[in-house]
Parts: structure tokens; sequence; C-alpha cells
């Protein structure tokens, strides 16, 4: 068994994505090994890894290195029982776990490549300085090392302070799937990085770049900047070789700038002990908007003035904020569509486009680009899910409603906190687009009561231009109905006490919190979430005596006598509610869930059954009884429910993947 000579357990490394991201995971390893008085194993190329050309180590590192620190993958598989990931003890207040854990031969999993790790009880450490040691630690081949050695002698020859500059594009513009996601974090136009060189001129300056178009493009317009060929010959070196060296020689320089998540130059300024730099850190607003007006009077010279359609594209995603918000939308939707029409094939324009046609009233043309988003193969799941919810709020303009509540529900329950289905989902409750009902019990009144800031990272939308209000937190219709969610977020908020605690002292504090249906109710929901089930009870009493014709409040009576072993009494109260609504899936789903979990799996089936029938976008419904039918050794109704799931959310692989296993296990 793998364990250090002491009989303490490692820090065991592992990342799928690129060279940048596994040397600060490597960094990470090294530093959290060495205050913890033990090892780290690495895990170099993990299976399921996206980087082909690093899957050689010894491209880079020498056998006595890889000998000791790197674990394949079969070994690490075998460990996985004694392997806790790091995320578990960020949770506690004091190393009293973290060290209990390693003193019995346990493990710890990182896998951070972007930032320093740093544990609660570690705040204000710093680990900054230190990091430039640890190159030392790690065994490079001789011929890497040679290389090394060379740029040192080439960078201490340069005069002055020496600037770099991370120009990130290449897969990013080129391979599937990375170029149909929009990078806003990674990409920055030319126009920036050209503003910063004009504005010091006085330091050498080196240009870095995995687009070589971008490196002779900035390098045209700026004579003073060099690039890495110009200080050391790497022709005879591998690619993964080139990539690192590129890397060690930004780490030299006095000065990185670089795009706000890159994990190469992050990787690289944690080699020099210092932070680099971002534009918005090192230019003033004013010269920032200058620069980006440079960028869109680009787009208006034409899209062959970029590297790429798909270069224009990823550009114009950060660019067409800028003019919706500053009322140009429809110098952004021309820019779009002349993007569109040279060729662009990224999965995102569309979307985009379609909100630019939202905001002009295009609703047909809107439709149109939102479906076309919808139906690429290629779209990621984040923009898919925001995809459907747009789509809700193109139809519910052009009158369409019964569509439109099923496409947001079908995004809401893969992604409910996703900031595009919070937006359209509160423009559709303030509107009454989306009612409580047959389709989606939920309660208004504790939905109303709980508001959000603006909401601005990830999101497709602008905020201000579909509702004037503050966005509305759904997640307490995630909380109501646990079993749908499928982006794990409802899961982990279910776990954190102290976010649940929040929700509920807020709610209290409501106008509308007084014994009865609404906010009082879901509080007692609440605390039988958090495992207080007997003042759960109480308060949910209280609020039947007040509410005895709510179906909510006697739904959430049911779920906390589920959860005390009542099954008759909850059946009771399942049994009032559907006297009341026939038709509610989720009535018939629940009523399943309480057979379930008395042991009457006959019964359970028949109420899943009806709720599956009655429910066409709630995809994890189906699942769910998909798994019960094949619990109880009936597979072929089980692939019919997967394949329900499957439409449903026909994005989600998962649903397939299960059907591959039934169907495997049939052959």
């Amino acid at each position: 068994m793998l364990r250090g000579a002491s009989g303490r357990g490692f820090f065991v490394g592992l990342r799928k994505d690129q060279l940048g991201a596994r040397l600060l995971m490597m960094l990470n390893s090294i530093r959290l090994a060495e205050d913890y008085d033990t090892d780290f194993r690495i895990n170099w190329f993990p299976r399921g890894a996206v980087a082909p050309k690093l899957d050689t180590p010894r491209d880079l590192f020498d056998s006595g290195f890889i000998d000791r620190h790197f674990i394949a993958n079969a070994d690490f598989e075998l460990i996985d029982h004694l392997t806790k990931p790091i995320d578990i003890f960020r949770r506690d207040p004091d190393p009293k776990n973290l060290e209990e854990h390693l003193a019995s031969g346990g493990h710890v999993l990182l896998d951070e490549g972007f930032e320093t790790e740093e544990l609660p009880w570690e705040a204000n450490a710093d680990f900054q300085k230190r990091f430039r040691a640890f190159i030392s630690r790690i065994g490079f081949n001789q011929s890497v090392k040679q290389h090394m050695a060379q740029i040192e002698d080439a960078m201490s020859a340069l005069p002055g302070p020496v600037f770099a500059y991370h120009i990130r594009r290449g897969d990013i513009l080129n391979e599937a799937p990375w170029k149909h996601k929009e990078w806003p974090s990674k990409i920055e136009p030319d126009e920036l990085y050209s503003a910063y060189l004009d504005k010091n001129t006085g330091a050498a300056a080196l240009v870095f770049s995995d687009q070589p178009e971008s490196i002779a493009g900035l390098m045209t317009k700026h004579p003073q900047l060099r690039r890495m060929a110009d200080l050391v010959d790497l022709d005879a070196c591998k690619p993964v070789q080139r990539d690192f060296l590129e890397l060690y020689a930004m780490s030299l320089a006095s000065q990185i700038i670089a795009p706000p998540v890159s994990a190469f130059s992050r990787a690289a300024a944690r080699l020099s002990g210092q932070e680099r730099k971002c534009f918005h850190e090192v230019m003033d607003a004013n010269e920032r908007e200058e620069a980006y007006a440079k960028t869109i009077d680009r787009f208006h010279t034409g899209v062959s003035q970029f590297i790429t359609p798909s270069e224009a594209a990823h550009i114009y995603a950060k660019a067409a904020r800028r003019l919706q918000v500053s009322g140009r939308e429809e110098e952004a939707w021309d820019i779009a569509r002349k993007i569109l029409d040279a060729g662009a094939d990224n999965a995102f324009l569309p979307l985009i486009q379609a909100a630019n046609c939202i905001y002009l009233n295009k609703w047909d043309e809107a439709l149109e680009h939102v479906q076309a988003a919808i139906d690429n193969p290629d779209q990621w799941q984040e923009n898919y899910v925001s995809a459907l919810a747009i789509r809700a709020h193109i139809l519910g303009a052009l009158g369409k409603a019964v569509r439109a509540r099923t496409s947001f529900l079908r995004g809401f329950w893969q992604k409910p906190s996703l900031p595009d289905v919070t937006v359209v989902g509160t423009f559709m409750i303030r509107r009454q687009r989306l009612r409580p009902g047959e389709t989606l019990p939920f309660d208004r009144a504790t939905v109303m009561a709980l508001e959000l800031g603006y909401q601005l990272h990830n999101i497709v939308l602008q905020q201000n231009k579909i509702i004037r209000a503050r966005a509305l937190d759904l997640s307490s219709i995630a909380i109501e109905w646990p079993w749908f969610p499928l982006d794990g977020k409802t899961q982990k908020l279910l776990g954190a006490k102290h976010q649940l605690t929040t929700m509920r002292a807020k709610l209290a504090g409501s106008e509308h919190y007084s014994p009865g249906a609404g906010p009082f109710s879901f509080c007692a929901l609440l605390d039988a979430r958090m495992g207080d089930l007997d003042s759960a009870l109480k308060q949910n009493e209280q609020a039947l005596d007040h509410a005895p014709d709510d179906q909510l409040v006697r739904k959430r009576h049911a779920e906390i006598l589920m959860l005390r072993g009542d099954y008759d009494g909850a059946l009771g109260q399942m049994k009032i509610c559907m006297t009341k609504g026939p038709d509610h899936a989720f009535w018939h789903f629940l009523t399943g869930l309480i057979h379930e979990n008395s042991g009457d799996t006959h019964s359970a089936i028949k109420s899943l059954e009806r709720s599956a029938a009655m429910d066409d976008s709630t995809a994890q419904l189906h699942a769910h009884l998909a798994e019960v039918y094949r619990k109880t050794n009936n597979p072929t109704a089980a692939i019919a429910a997967l394949d329900r799931a499957a439409r449903v959310a026909p994005n989600q692989q998962r649903y397939r993947n299960r059907r591959a296993r039934i169907m495997r296990k049939l052959d």
C-alpha cells in the first residue's frame, strides 16, 4: 500500500487539462507536503485527460523524479478508498482532521490548477515567496535543464525591466470543444496589449502566445517586442518542452501581463514569486475603454482583420457586452451578423445574437438563433441551459405560454441557480408567466421574499434589459424539490447548514412571515432539511392549523412525517393533496417516494408511473423511476424511462450512459 516511510499518507495531485494547471497543481502539492510533514505524488496523465502532448512525462522530467513522485492510474485507483478530496478539509477551522487523516495513512487529493492552495487556518500566510524555491524540487531532465540555463543567461542580458505579455488563443479558437464556449476571462483583444506596450516603451518586452499569428501581428505594430525564438533556439525541443521553457522564461520577467484566467501565466507568476498583472490592474478605465473602442472599429473594418472568424467571435463576446450596456444594441447585432456570415461556427455566437434580437424586439429572428444554439451538438452545458431559458423568454413574448413554461423548466431543473435561468425565471414569475400549478408546485410568497443582487458573471443576458427589479433567489424551489436538480449545487446547499440558517433568518424577518402558508411553512421545511424534525413538525402543525387548504403546506407536512418514519401519516397528507390536485405530477412522485421509503415497492412504482405520465419537463423524475425499475429487475422498463429522461434533457449524456450500461448487462 502506498505510504511514506513514517506511515503517513501523501498529497496526490491531479489535473486533466493543460501544462500550466498541472504545474500549479504540482507546486501546491509540494508546498502542502512540506508543511504537513509528508510527501507528494502526481497523477500526471489521469484517465480522461485532454492534453495528449503531455502523455509522455519523460519529455520533461528525469526518471528518478518520475519513479519517486509519479503514480500510475492503476495504483491511483487502488488507493481511492483511502483518499479524500482537499475540499473536505476546507470546511474545518483547524488542521486537526487533516493531520489525523494523514497520520492514519490517508491521502489527500489536490486538483487546484489556478490558485495557490490555502486552507482556512492558513489565512494570511505568505506562500508566494516560497514558490520560487520549489522549482529546484522538480527533477527536470537534462535537455530541459540545459535550456533553462540558456534562458536564464538570455533574460539576464536584456536591458532594464522586462515585461512579459501572454496572449491566450490556441485551442480556445481552433479546437472542439473549447472553441464552442466563450472565454471572456481568458481572451483579451490585441488593442489592450498595444495600449500597454505604448505606455511602457522603455521596458524590454517579450510576447508569448499559443497562436503564432497573434505574436506576428503584435510584433508588426511594436518592433520592440521579442519572442522566445529571439532569445533561445528551441527548434529541437518537443512541443511540451517548448511550452514549459516559455513558461519558465516568462517567470523570469520583471512583470507578467496576462488575462485574468490563465493557468499558464499564473504558473509562471508562481515560479517567479510574484503576482501576474491583468489589464484592469495596470490601466485605468478610460485607457481600457479607448482600447475597446479601437477593437470595435476593427470589427467595422471587417472580420478579415482577425486571425479567423472564430477569433472574431471570441473577441466579440467581450465587445458585445460593452455595446449592449451603452445602448448600441443595433451595432452589436450587425457585428454578430457579419461574423456569422463570415463562417464562424462557434456554438455560443447564435446565443449572443438571440440576446441582441431580444433587445431590438426582433422576436422571430431571436427564436431562430436560440433554436440554432439549442440544436448545436457542440453547445456547452451551461450555454445549452441558458438557451432553454432564453427561448422561454422569447416564446413568452410570442404568446406561446405553454411552450415557454416547458422550455424554462427543462433548463431550470438542470441548473436552477444559473444566472440566465434566474433572470428569466424572475421575469416569468413577476409577470405571472410562471405560476404555481400542475407543472411546478412552488411557493410564490417565499420566492418573492428572497432577492439577489445584480447578476453579472456567467450570464448571456443583460439583467437590467430583462427585469428592472432585483432578481429572485430561485433556490427555494430547488430546496422544495431536491430530487430533481441535476447540477449538484442544490445538494451542496442542503449540506451547508449556515446557508440554510441564513435563508431561514431572512424569511423569518420578511413581512409575510406569520403562521400559515408561505415563508412560515417553508421555514419548517428548512428545519427538517437541517435535521431538526421535532421543531419542523411543530411549526408546520401551526401552519396547517392556519392554512389547512394549502397543498404545499400539506406536502411539506407529508415530507416531515416521511423523514420521521410515519409513512401512513405522510401518505394521508398526500392523499389530501391529490384530491385537490389529481394531475400534479409532483404529488404522485412524492407519494411514490413515501411508498419506496416504506418498503412498498409495488405501490411506489404505480405512483411513480402516474407521475411520469404527467411530466414532460423534469428529466430526473423519469430517471428516478428508471432506477426503481432497474433495482426490481425490469431492465426493459428502465430503458424506456431513461429514454424519456433523455428526450426531456437531450444534452445530458448521463442518461444515455446509464442506458448503455443496462444494455450491456442484457447482452
